[in-house]
């Protein structure tokens, strides 16, 4: 995992406390290395998205502002309903490199996350194939993030990390009869847990679905 981590390293933010908000700063480039895998044909299902956890319940923080400027030119960004940084992905943008700021509430310590994940969510019934067919996706952009020889000691990706809002309890579903707990609206399944023939069936609607490495160092 170093090699990713040294990766992710490189998009460190730096901040600072202000009246209404914590500010965190990047700059277009570093973002833009990793969210390019985004534009990839190769990955129809899954990108890489950015977001902000709060740093001691691990939940979503909120963007309540976020921006480019570069000189006297200044544009607005985006965000997702489940707060992810929308970042427009320009070559022209790469060039110019822009600061990118991003505000988040003031009494909470946000840490930047870069995660894999699907683009769209999953919901109701989901099969065997539906999953398998995230997994290899998953883990090439995870190993392209980790850089060269990252594939020797990127964790395989088992499974999927299944994320419901407003910390939903309860459980996942097997069509085998068994079920997965959701403990803090997260819920981890592996396709041998699912079986070929299988499928899960979800309580609700993720808001996100991320990687499970069970063989990641904590």
């Amino acid at each position: 995992m170093k090699g990713i981590a040294l990766a992710l390293g490189l998009l460190c933010a730096s901040f600072s406390i202000h009246a209404t908000a914590q500010e965190y700063m990047f700059t277009y480039s570093k973002l833009y290395s990793s969210l390019k895998n985004n534009n990839k044909p190769e990955y129809p299902d899954v990108k890489v998205g950015v977001f902000f956890l709060n740093a001691d319940t691990k939940q979503l923080c909120s963007i309540e502002k976020a921006w480019m400027e570069k000189e006297e030119h200044y544009e607005l960004l985006e965000s997702s309903p489940n707060n992810e940084l929308l970042l427009p992905l320009d070559d022209n943008l790469k060039q110019a490199n822009p600061l990118v700021f991003v505000d988040t509430p003031k009494d909470l310590r946000c840490d930047f996350s870069l995660v894999v994940m699907t683009r769209e969510s999953l919901t109701g019934k989901v099969t065997y194939n539906d999953i398998e067919k995230l997994l290899p996706q998953m883990q090439d952009i995870l190993e392209s993030l980790g850089g060269m020889f990252s594939s020797w000691f990127t964790p395989e990706v088992a499974g999927v990390t299944l994320e419901f809002a407003n910390n939903l309890s309860g459980v996942v579903s097997l069509s085998n009869g068994n079920s997965v707990q959701i403990v803090n609206g997260k819920a981890q399944v592996t396709l041998d847990e699912i079986g070929k023939e299988g499928w899960i069936t979800l309580p609700e609607k993720t808001i996100r679905v991320l990687p499970y490495l069970p063989t990641a160092k904590k």
